[in-house]
């Protein structure tokens, strides 16, 4: 079994600096591009995917949708290539006619042919995408900060909570404007707009500008995360009819995260695992269910590929429970990953499109005892190299969906 934990691509919250958590930030027009790069890298690089989990929020979901549209194309790709009696016979008849002159009835059956090819593939990308498991999960959405959405990462109090708002792209709650989110929290419009940079409250790594922020859960730092950047951003002030003061919301609490994570692997990885957990907390165990999510547990497969894609804080979360389920002893990394610098024990963070991947091997591969879960990489941001942010402030606005063709609208790269 292969498990990959992916961040979604950047987003214009992540260029601020900012706590976007429960706030629907929309995705940039680079993080566009880096979707497509991750989702190209992991078709090459990963055995197909069996299951597919996203978190609801459109930054996730549209980063995991780009993986779930390039994973059909690679399944058509590969049952194409696989040669059947009928494709032998179809080749043998094309050589027998090949020679013959061209009129026009056989013109119009080759426009009629090329025609029902593209039906047929676009049958075949459809057979493939129901062969996929895609779930949009609601214990994989991002902490929800409370007041502190939209404020900088260096702020320790909130200098005022608005319920309005000039951001098109806020809904203040990760279900919906007004309503209780999934987080924890309850909905309400975000606070104030600010020019700051951004970050959905991830544990993602990175430094001030252009590169993503990372934070990891576990360490020390200001209100949940880490983040080590000497930040300051000027507020935006807003007229009088728009200071508009609501009661300050708590932040939802790591108890409330924790259970979230512990519902997730619950529920939608330790009925995929090879095996029985040689752990098995009793905030995992069906029997104590931490949330109130009672969603059916996945299709089974037996050579399941999992794809998870969340938030940086959530993904340190999801991991601190998955581990949870092994002895320290099994698991085990890779040399290239202990290279670059992992250690037993250690918090991971995840920069924008970065994933870890693990492989769980069954009992007795490795160990007679029980599985063992091998880290292959963390962070792995390999399909970004020589991508570069497109000038003029293109690349980091936000995207524009009704953009047809991505690349002829960036133009050129600057380098």
């Amino acid at each position: 079994m292969k498990i990959l934990f992916i961040r979604h691509g950047e987003t214009t919250d992540n260029l601020r600096h900012v706590y976007a958590g429960v706030t629907d930030s929309s995705l940039t027009s680079h993080g566009v591009l880096q979707t497509a790069r991750l989702a190209t890298h992991i078709g090459s690089t990963i055995p197909p995917l069996t299951h597919i989990f996203s978190s609801p929020l459109s930054r996730a979901k549209k980063t995991a949708e780009a993986i779930y549209e390039e994973q059909k194309k690679v399944r058509v790709s590969q049952s194409r290539n696989k040669p059947s009696s009928s494709a032998k016979e179809s080749e043998e008849e094309k050589d027998n006619t090949s020679d013959l002159p061209e009129t026009a009835a056989s013109s119009s059956t080759s426009i009629l042919s090329e025609n029902e090819g593209t039906a047929e593939y676009d049958n075949e990308e459809e057979e493939a995408g129901e062969s996929i498991y895609f779930k949009i999960d609601a214990d994989l959405i991002e902490q929800d900060f409370g007041s502190y959405e939209g404020e900088t990462f260096l702020t320790t109090t909130p200098k005022k909570n608005l319920k309005k708002r000039k951001r098109s792209d806020s809904v203040g709650s990760g279900v919906g404007s007004g309503t209780s989110s999934a987080a924890g929290g309850s909905g309400g419009d975000p606070k104030k707009k600010r020019r700051s940079g951004d970050g959905d409250l991830s544990n993602t790594t990175g430094t001030i500008g252009t590169t993503d922020v990372e934070m990891t859960a576990g360490e020390e730092g200001p209100l949940t995360g880490a983040v080590d950047t000497p930040l300051a951003a000027a507020a935006v002030p807003l007229s009088e009819e728009e200071e508009e003061e609501e009661e300050f919301r708590e932040m939802e609490t790591p108890a409330s995260i924790k259970a979230r994570a512990d519902s997730f692997i619950r529920r939608c990885v330790i009925p995929l695992l090879p095996g029985t957990p040689t752990l098995l907390p009793p905030s995992l165990t069906s029997q104590n269910p931490p949330t109130n999510n009672t969603q059916e547990p996945p299709p089974e497969n037996s050579s399941p590929v999992v794809a998870i894609i969340s938030h940086g804080m959530l993904l340190s979360w999801l991991w601190k429970s998955f581990v949870a389920l092994f002895p320290p002893s099994s698991v085990l990394a890779t040399t290239p990953v202990v290279q670059k610098g992992w250690y037993q024990g250690k918090h991971p963070g995840w920069g924008n499109t970065g994933y870890l991947v693990v492989e769980v091997l069954p009992k007795g591969v490795v160990s007679k005892d029980g599985m063992t879960v091998v880290i292959e990489g963390v962070n792995e941001k390999a399909h970004l190299v020589g991508l570069k942010r497109t000038g003029g402030g293109v690349g980091s606005e936000k995207w524009d969906q009704r953009q047809t063709k991505l690349d002829g609208f960036l133009g050129k790269k600057e380098e």
